[in-house]
């Protein structure tokens, strides 16, 4: 356990040095560039991430697992999913870009729609070889990447923010991803040695074929999470999706340290698999701890005092402002409910059920998109703040409940409750303070409130305990 939680330390800090640099001037490049044309970016990149999903088709889990297992698994491994990730690239890009002239983009609409595409593309090639290293459990080399992409576009906004344009920002985002993409694929080839490519078909099939849980896992999940966007987009307007993606960024930024901390616990999952162990039980326990605490501390801010993340939009209307920071209230539940679960669901994709992972979302998205038809229609950006939430609802549940079923070790039901109650009582505290009290002193109640009632209801007891090494 020891050295796992130092290199989650690691990754953690590496990425708490870009991200939040990230977040204030993506806010600001959107403060210059306007809502309508962010709003456009927006529901663009929404489209370039199903593309992700198809381009990946369940590579990174795959990859991430089997590398787990041993290193000696690499040059079979990367002979066969690198000619499949080329492929599916292929395959994804033109179909996309198909799909964004059906939906009537035209002339620099779809011409930033390419450009988005094949930037979201080259992210899911980056994505594709940290698995190798994520799954060698070589997580320090994987923090530097996990930031690096970002960084690389700070340093090109910053060097071009007097001209900057929405075609300027494409434009970097895609030379950005692109180098980073690069940049990873010669340090996993230089580390291990190019692919021995595989030409058996057979083989081919053979692994599509194991890799296609975990891509229809993958696509329903980006499908859920980018769907109220394109509904709003579509039905609304580009400028309400502006405004919603003004709220979104900070539950994305949030949801970004999920991204940071799950795939290593995916990838120690991995390697503990379905044996019964005092390790696999900690690790579990702290994981879900890890992972839950941050986003609730988060999340309570976003109830009452949703402003402090808006302060950047100084070219918005007070009206505006106060309709993004509605939206950001509606997305902290949905941010909650992902926090509280998401552990169980790292853990049983790790080990091999992916199909359950699948159909839980395929019913979530299909209840986030019955529950958007009523919703975002009256209550625009903060209905589709609340579809979300409810998808969330119904597939942290079915995790719970297949955990319980299946896992080889007891379901810590205990710590759950603690934390459910944690959300409740420190979200209703500072929702309260927010109501009668300026933005500050909301913010400074937060910290103290947290460690509050996290003391009362005894988790860091919890805590302590999970983190002792064996």
């Amino acid at each position: 356990m020891k050295p796992f939680q130092r290199d989650l330390g690691i990754v953690l800090l590496a990425n708490l040095i870009s991200k939040p640099l990230w977040l204030i001037v993506d806010n600001l490049a959107q403060n210059q560039i306007g809502h309508e044309a962010y709003g456009l970016i927006g529901a663009l990149l929404g489209i370039g991430q199903w593309a992700i999903a198809i381009a990946d088709w369940g590579l990174y889990a795959m990859v991430t697992r089997e590398m787990a297992r041993g290193i000696e698994h690499y040059p079979r491994l990367s002979g066969i999913t690198f000619i499949l990730k080329l492929i599916l690239t292929i395959i994804a890009g033109i179909f996309f870009i198909g799909l964004g002239w059906i939906l009537g983009y035209r002339e620099k609409a779809f011409l930033w729609l390419i450009a988005l595409i094949l930037y979201q593309l080259a992210l899911s090639y980056l994505q594709y070889f940290r698995a190798y290293l994520q799954g060698a459990q070589r997580f320090r080399v994987d923090a530097f990447f996990s930031a690096a992409e970002k960084v690389f576009v700070l340093l090109l906004l910053g060097a071009s923010w007097n001209i900057l344009s929405g075609d300027l920002y494409v434009g970097i985002l895609v030379i950005a991803g692109g180098v980073t993409a690069v940049l990873s694929g010669l340090v996993i080839w230089r580390e291990y040695g190019l692919p021995t490519f595989v030409s058996d078909r057979s083989d081919l099939w053979k692994a599509f074929r194991q890799m296609t849980p975990f891509a229809l896992m993958g696509y329903a999940t980006a499908f859920n999470e980018r769907l109220n966007q394109i509904l709003l987009e579509r039905w609304v307007s580009p400028y309400a999706n502006g405004l919603y993606w003004g709220a979104y960024r900070w539950f994305s930024a949030a949801m970004m340290y999920l991204w940071i901390v799950l795939p290593l616990f995916f990838a120690r999952f991995a390697k503990l698999g379905r044996q019964r162990s005092p390790e696999l039980w900690k690790t579990f326990v702290w994981g879900q701890l890890v992972s839950s605490l941050p986003i609730i501390g988060i999340a309570g801010v976003f109830l009452g005092a949703p402003k402090v993340f808006l302060w950047l939009f100084t070219h918005s209307s007070p009206s505006e402002i106060t309709q993004m920071s509605h939206i950001l209230q509606a997305l902290a539940f949905a941010l909650i409910l992902n926090g509280l679960t998401a552990i169980y669901s790292t853990y049983l994709t790790a080990v091999g059920y992916e199909w359950v992972a699948f159909w839980l979302m395929v019913g979530a998205s299909t209840i986030n998109f019955i529950a958007c038809l009523f919703l975002i229609p009256t209550g625009a950006g903060v209905g589709a703040g609340i579809g979300l939430g409810i998808s969330y609802l119904f597939y942290g549940a079915g995790f719970i409940w297949t955990f319980k079923k299946v896992a080889p070790i007891p379901t810590p039901l205990s710590v759950l409750v603690r934390l459910v109650l944690l959300s409740i009582l420190y979200g209703a505290t500072l929702f309260m303070i927010g109501q009668f009290s300026e933005e500050v002193i909301t913010l400074l109640s937060a910290g103290i409130s947290l460690i509050f009632w996290s003391w009362v209801l005894g988790i860091f007891k919890q805590w302590k305990y999970a983190s002792r090494h064996r």
